[in-house]
């Protein structure tokens, strides 16, 4: 059974935010009876399943009342993740047939004299040349003729493909071959999914453009059909998807642009952990998700996630803006195993929501981390009640594996997690004592305490519903567009290139004008560097728009120096529009669980069986105190205070807690 909360009032439309994970689908419907949440096993076969079922364990029949969506797939993650790809062609310019192949010649791990590069998305026997060239500047060098283009288009057609992605060499300079490819590909495939570079990334770095143009055109097909049939199943509904750049957008545009979902779960948890991270006095802090399959964690610096300019996703780069997210395989359901040198691994295998861990009694005999919870007393139940763990089970499961306890488990796993925290934090210049650990995701709160020590973090935040956090993310993101441009100037000619980037309402899609807010960044760095830093502009600050004093100052935080005589460029000018989320006001009025009196039970929190407080989320109100050793249960997650540890309960219902 799923876990569900109380129907609400058939009353006002509904609105809901549902985050498909890897074991997990939670839903978060708002009512005029406050916020019901639902967290149903996640159906890999079709995400849309779950998504239905999801909402209805909420009370709630989506395709009578529901009002809005807002939803963060793993459609196309799960794709590019299991190459279970569209069959895509590339249309390349001649003589760069093999810029997926090439790729860059860093290696992945310096020192693995076996490292294995990820198979370019699309094989080079599905590569079409054109004979066709644009300089840096746009000019046209060799002009597309009429006939190469009927040539290519008739090679296109022979290779029966499912999506053309179209990437001509330096085409955000001058997109207009690639237009016209596009539009006989179209005229000759009218079913085909077509993806164009200049539209998609008007940015330098080719092989960065080619493989976000490959990427878009290897899972638009399936992303369109999945959609189409979410879309059938919600006739009513106005429904947005996530997308990695922590904003929400429509189907007609996450149906051409798949690509930019590829981290959409994730990033609507970051966007409610940096709300609720404000809510609790912090502005700075690290959002730190541990779900069924994986831990993603992402740094937040004045109140706002930090945006890395290009992403990664199974080796392989995406050139497009995305909330700066990185990624484990360490979660609830991560197999433990030795390697063949006898040494305990924790993931990146996962037992998945089927058969699921040993403890939820299905089947699985394989020790998972949520098993070591069980044994170790941490665990009651799961789901919200609805399953009782089977701890023998647990054990016997991690009996298999010859000298391995629950807390060795638990040990390895931690440090896999601590080391992806330090990633985003130490690593990227910020010490950890002035940040808070914002953690959330049905297991983020039962490693939270010991990760927070092993770091040094200020303190720890817990929102009111932890477990479904990602979910309520997708209710208050912004829907969000951007632009880019290579510009390639000194920074004091910075205004004179923002004509190239749209200003009025015809370019920004369903953002309505009136709604919209628009702001602008840049990409600096110095003459001779290879990667920029994203500053914000100031339109009222002169010739550079105060972006050259603010390059200084943000190159010296993160690299620890400024050069302030050397030559500065801008290379890429970027118009950011966002409208208003479907829930512009702090997700309030949670049911939190009964307010059940404190019970104790015998645990091991690390210290080795102790009596433990048992103590309910729902009997906590604001000013309350909970010292450890205690867990920490409600229907969406499970927590644990170590000894030492004091949590207050703010106005919001975060329980803040302050490390002994």
């Amino acid at each position: 059974m799923p876990q569900q909360s109380p129907p609400p009032s058939p009353t006002a439309p509904l609105v809901a935010g549902v985050d498909v994970g890897g074991t997990f689908t939670d839903a978060v419907v708002l009512t005029a009876d406050g916020p019901r949440l639902a967290k149903v096993p996640t159906t890999p076969s079709d995400q849309g399943e779950g998504l239905v079922a999801a909402v209805e364990a909420a009370g709630q029949r989506p395709t009578v009342d529901l009002q809005a969506l807002a939803h963060g797939t793993t459609t196309a993650t799960n794709a590019v993740l299991e190459r279970t790809l569209d069959r895509a062609v590339l249309l390349v310019t001649e003589g760069f047939a093999d810029v997926l192949t090439i790729a860059r010649q860093n290696r992945p791990s310096l020192y693995d004299l076996s490292a294995v590069r990820p198979a370019p998305t699309i094989p080079r026997d599905m590569v079409v040349p054109v004979p066709e060239r644009i300089t840096v500047d746009g000019e046209v060098l060799t002009p597309l003729t009429e006939a190469a283009i009927e040539a290519v288009v008739a090679r296109t057609v022979a290779l029966q493909p499912d999506a053309v992605a179209i990437c001509l060499l330096f085409g955000w300079a001058d997109p207009s071959h690639e237009h016209r490819l596009a539009t006989a590909v179209a005229a000759a495939l009218p079913d085909v999914h077509i993806t164009v570079s200049a539209d998609l990334v008007g940015s330098i770095r080719e092989y960065e453009r080619a493989s976000t143009c490959a990427l878009n055109a290897a899972v638009g097909p399936t992303m369109g059909r999945y959609l189409q049939r979410l879309s059938d199943r919600l006739p009513d509904t106005d429904v947005t998807v996530m997308t990695s750049g922590g904003g929400t957008a429509d189907l007609d545009r996450m149906v051409a642009e798949p690509v930019h979902t590829l981290l959409s779960g994730p990033a609507g948890g970051v966007v409610a952990a940096a709300a609720a991270a404000r809510s609790a006095g912090f502005d700075d802090a690290i959002a730190f998700d541990m779900g069924g399959t994986s831990t993603d964690v992402c740094l937040i610096r004045g109140g706002e996630p930090v945006v890395s300019l290009a992403g990664t996703i199974d080796g392989l780069p995406i050139g497009t803006s995305t909330i700066g997210i990185h990624t484990v395989g360490a979660g609830g359901g991560s197999i433990a195993a030795l390697d063949a040198g006898g040494a305990l691994r924790v993931g990146p295998r996962s037992a998945g929501s089927d058969p699921g861990p040993a403890c939820y009694g299905r089947g699985g005999t394989q020790p998972t981390v949520t098993d070591a919870h069980a044994v170790l007393g941490h665990l009651d139940s799961l789901a919200g009640g609805t399953m009782t763990a089977d701890v023998a089970a647990a054990e016997r499961a991690i009996a298999r594996i010859e000298g391995v306890t629950a807390t060795g488990i638990l040990d390895v796993v931690r440090a896999a997690m601590a080391r992806a925290l330090r990633r985003v934090s130490t690593e990227a210049g910020v010490d950890p004592d002035s940040l808070a650990l914002v953690a959330y995701g049905g297991a983020g709160p039962l490693h939270a305490s010991a990760l927070a020590r092993m770091l040094g973090c200020r303190a720890t935040v817990l929102a009111p519903a932890p477990g479904v956090l990602s979910a309520v993310g997708l209710l208050t993101a912004p829907q969000r567009r951007e632009w880019s441009r290579t510009v390639m100037v000194p920074p004091e000619r910075l205004r004179d290139t923002l004509e190239l980037l749209p200003l009025d309402e015809s370019v920004t899609g369903s953002i309505p004008d009136a709604a919209a807010t628009v702001r602008t960044v840049a990409d600096l760095r110095y003459v001779g560097q290879a990667h920029e830093l994203r500053i914000d502009v100031d339109p009222d600050a002169g010739e550079d728009l105060g972006t050259l004093a603010a390059f200084h100052r943000r190159h010296e935080q993160v690299y620890g120096y400024a050069l302030h005589d050397a030559d500065v460029v801008v290379v890429t000018v970027r118009r950011i529009s966002q409208r208003p989320a479907l829930h512009t006001e702090a997700v309030t009025g949670w049911d939190l669980g009964p307010s059940t009196p404190t019970t104790t039970r015998t645990a091991d929190l690390g210290d080795g069986p102790e009596a433990v407080s048992v103590v309910a989320r729902g009997s906590l109100r604001p000013g309350d105190t909970v010292s450890g050793s205690a867990i920490l249960v409600q229907p969406d997650s499970t927590g644990l205070l170590l000894h030492g540890d004091v949590g207050t309960v703010d106005d919001h219902l975060n329980l803040v807690i302050r490390h002994g």
